[in-house]
């Protein structure tokens, strides 16, 4: 029988234990990093571009009245961490748990941020013409600021253009909370329909069957082989995170996939390695060896929709940059991805991680949640989070487009790609270390790639189906 020492941080009155919710196993690694690392933190998120200027006190009534909501409840939650001890031992434990606290303030959550002057913008560094610089530098200042764990972990900014009004919002959260598909989640609650909308989450994930421990520890002990380290990243990765994007057209990008046979998500990660070529092209010309990128995988079925948190994986693939022919590329990522598909990647996790990450100590779990930011493995981590359907809508302005933002483990990554967008509008932010030289070339390179595909015709290629020599690193 376990006995009830402290709860911290202190419990509000209005804080109910009755809505209390665990923390899933990706919750507890997050979680475990952020303490044992005191001043770094995972926190994503989205800048909204809305169709014309909306007033913070607009805003902020919006909030409220979607909060006020029953299905709201879970954007009311906050973190809560008590003390047990069982009564025949002297040890204690600590458990943390998701609390419900109706009454949140929030005025605290919903705040204004000046953008900066163009002048202000530019001193930051040299920047093309992806994305708006203003919101940019904006962004790049609020990716500075970790989110206040001792309230509810989202924080939403609406950024004023020398007014009192402004025509961009930036969610920001934890990812302790939220993964990406609770961030989108969180989104339409906050400014959707009343629709549940349909992220194609599965009913069910199948048990594991032998063959899929096998894979699964043959996928492990690949990723400890080390990925290329380019000389084009300048050296190891410091100063804060930058951000620029490029959008297009879902349906662009559907349209290239099916004319080459592929996904959208070979299209994104063919593109990422041809923009990664070119962006360091002297690197290729003797040497062909892939650089390797975390790819997150979502655990998450459909039973979990309606919560937040984190339910994903993920899995490294190999960026095969050293191939000059795009459409190749492009048939070389489909026909790995395929293979990845077929192998049965996340039944593992999703049923045995949970009990895993319950026994797990806070140093193993703290590991898992920093692997992104292991460059001897892994070069960059590569995020698609699908689009939300939409539409979305601000205080009464539409959301015309949506830019993701993925974590960025300052001093210890030196890039991170995420794909998200809304409706048919799709953006593609990259999140780079600022000691990374000319990285705000990398998203237009991106785009650059889309045309090539729509003019080069469909290559076919052989992967081996399990490389038996290690990478070699640099």
């Amino acid at each position: 029988m376990m006995t009830l020492l402290e709860t911290a941080p202190q419990a509000s009155p209005s804080a109910s234990r009755a809505f209390a919710r665990p923390l899933t196993a990706g919750d507890r690694a997050y979680l475990a990093f952020h303490r044992l690392n005191p001043g770094e933190f995972q926190d994503v998120g989205a800048v909204l571009f809305l169709d014309g200027p909306v007033e913070l006190a607009d805003l902020r009534a919006h909030v409220s009245e979607r909060l006020a909501h029953p299905r709201a409840r879970i954007l009311t939650e906050r973190l809560e961490t008590i003390t047990v001890r069982a009564a025949e031992r002297r040890v204690t434990r600590s458990e943390a748990s998701w609390v419900s606290q109706p009454d949140m303030d929030v005025d605290a959550h919903v705040v204004a941020l000046d953008l900066p002057t163009a002048d202000d913008a530019l001193r930051l560094g040299r920047v093309d013409d992806a994305g708006d610089r203003r919101v940019r530098a904006a962004l790049d200042v609020i990716a500075t600021r970790p989110i206040d764990m001792e309230r509810q972990p989202w924080m939403l900014y609406l950024l004023r253009d020398g007014a009192s009004s402004g025509s961009a919002v930036v969610y920001r959260t934890s990812h302790i909370a939220q993964d990406g598909a609770a961030l989108y989640r969180s989104l339409h609650l906050l400014f959707g329909g009343d629709d549940t909308p349909d992220i194609g989450l599965p009913a069910v994930i199948r048990r594991p069957r032998p063959v899929d421990y096998l894979r699964f520890v043959s996928r492990g002990l690949a990723v400890l082989s080390p990925t290329r380290v380019l000389d084009a990243w300048g050296g190891p990765p410091t100063g804060p995170a930058r951000h620029t994007w490029v959008t297009t057209e879902l349906g662009r990008i559907r349209d290239i996939a099916r004319r080459h046979g592929a996904s959208v998500n070979d299209v994104y990660l063919a593109a990422l390695a041809g923009a990664v070529r070119s962006w360091s092209e002297y690197e290729w010309r003797e040497d062909a060896r892939p650089v390797h990128a975390l790819m997150p995988v979502s655990i998450r079925v459909a039973a979990d929709q309606n919560v937040l948190s984190n339910h994903t994986s993920g899995v490294r693939v190999a960026l095969p940059c050293g191939e000059p022919d795009a459409a190749r590329r492009l048939a070389r990522i489909a026909a790995v991805t395929s293979r990845l598909k077929d192998s049965g990647i996340g039944v593992v996790e999703h049923h045995h991680f949970p009990a895993v990450a319950a026994r797990a100590t806070p140093r193993m779990l703290s590991y898992a949640a920093s692997f992104g930011g292991r460059t001897r493995e892994l070069a960059m981590v590569a995020t698609n989070a699908r689009t939300i359907g939409g539409p979305l809508r601000v205080a009464g302005r539409a959301v015309t487009e949506l830019i993701g933002t993925g974590p960025l483990l300052v001093g210890r990554q030196h890039l991170s790609v995420a794909l998200f967008g809304v409706g048919d509008r799709v953006g593609i932010t990259f999140a780079a270390s600022a000691s990374v030289p000319n990285h705000d070339r990398l998203a237009g390179l991106w785009l650059a790639e889309l045309d090539e595909f729509e003019r080069l015709a469909p290559a076919t290629v052989q992967v081996p189906a399990q490389r038996r020599r290690a990478v070699r690193a640099r």
